[in-house]
């Protein structure tokens, strides 16, 4: 029997690919990845073949990259699941390891971290690669030391097949406003991330009205929460922004502010950024 590929279907299939490519093509963006699988390995000394935990675990859950908008150059930081502490090993009491790679350089669509033995008491050296894929942000490298002034350590600690996947801050937007419901705000956030959306009369004092968990739907613009604000319904105006639990803390808040103007019978909704905000404040002035 003669079967054909819907034409839409062939069309989303090479959009997806074609996204999938240039992804992979493009060097990795600054941001907050979660780790998603990988390997974690120690090894040498008297451990002989050594050591391997997979991860993520409650000690690397995430990878903070930062890059230099002047520069170029990239630093790579392993995080725990608070997304801030930096992962560490002591292989002698006293003298921490920590895995913050600074001086990453772009050598075509990939950041590489190479630095050779330094300075006692570990003489520590490190060489890292990380580069975009059509999965996520793939990462491999090893961490040594030369010397550990104790006995029986291991020497050598690196990762592979590491996969990571960028947690982009959540999307704010206006539906608009219902007299007898309030104004209907629209998040789009990551699966899994738990969301709060905080309203506020002068763009300086902020109280969360909604806490919301991701779920894992899987619809084109999922996942998402809808949220009417009752308390909105008598007020002339109010702001709202909506912020990421832990990942406010480790990126900018590159949230959209959102305010709601006019008078109750006639509301318009608009959506403006904070620099659009403070603009329009310095012009009524």
């Amino acid at each position: 029997m003669l079967t054909t590929t819907p034409r839409a279907l062939r069309f989303g299939t090479a959009l997806l690919l074609s996204f999938a490519s240039v992804s992979a093509e493009t060097p990795p963006e600054s941001g907050l990845y979660r780790i998603v699988s990988g390997k974690y390995r120690e090894c040498c000394g008297l451990i002989g073949s050594g050591v391997v935990y997979s991860l993520p675990n409650s000690d690397q859950s995430f990878i903070k990259l930062t890059v230099d908008a002047q520069s170029g150059i990239a630093t790579m930081d392993f995080l725990g699941a608070d997304q801030q502490t930096v992962f560490t090993r002591t292989p002698c009491p006293g003298a921490a390891i920590d895995f913050s790679f600074p001086f990453g350089f772009l050598v075509g669509n990939s950041f590489f971290f190479h630095v050779d033995p330094g300075p006692p008491p570990y003489q520590k050296y490190w060489n890292y690669s990380a580069s975009n894929s059509a999965e996520g942000l793939r990462i491999d490298g090893v961490l040594g030391i030369t010397q550990t002034g104790c006995a029986d350590t291991p020497t050598q600690f690196s990762h592979s097949n590491l996969l990571a996947v960028l947690v982009r801050p959540p999307k704010l937007s206006v539906l608009g406003f219902f007299p007898d419901r309030g104004t209907r705000l629209f998040v789009q956030g990551t699966a899994g991330e738990t969301n709060v959306i905080e309203a506020s009369a002068d763009l300086r004092n902020w109280t969360p009205i909604s806490t919301n968990v991701m779920d894992y739907s899987t619809c084109p613009i999922c996942p998402y929460v809808i949220f009417e604000d009752a308390d909105s319904t008598n007020l002339t105006h109010r702001f709202y922004r909506v912020s990421q639990l832990a990942v406010t803390l480790a990126l900018e808040r590159t949230s959209l502010l959102s305010a709601f103007t006019g008078d109750v019978k006639n509301p318009k909704a608009v959506a403006r950024t904070p620099k659009q905000l403070r603009n329009s404040n310095q012009q009524k002035r």
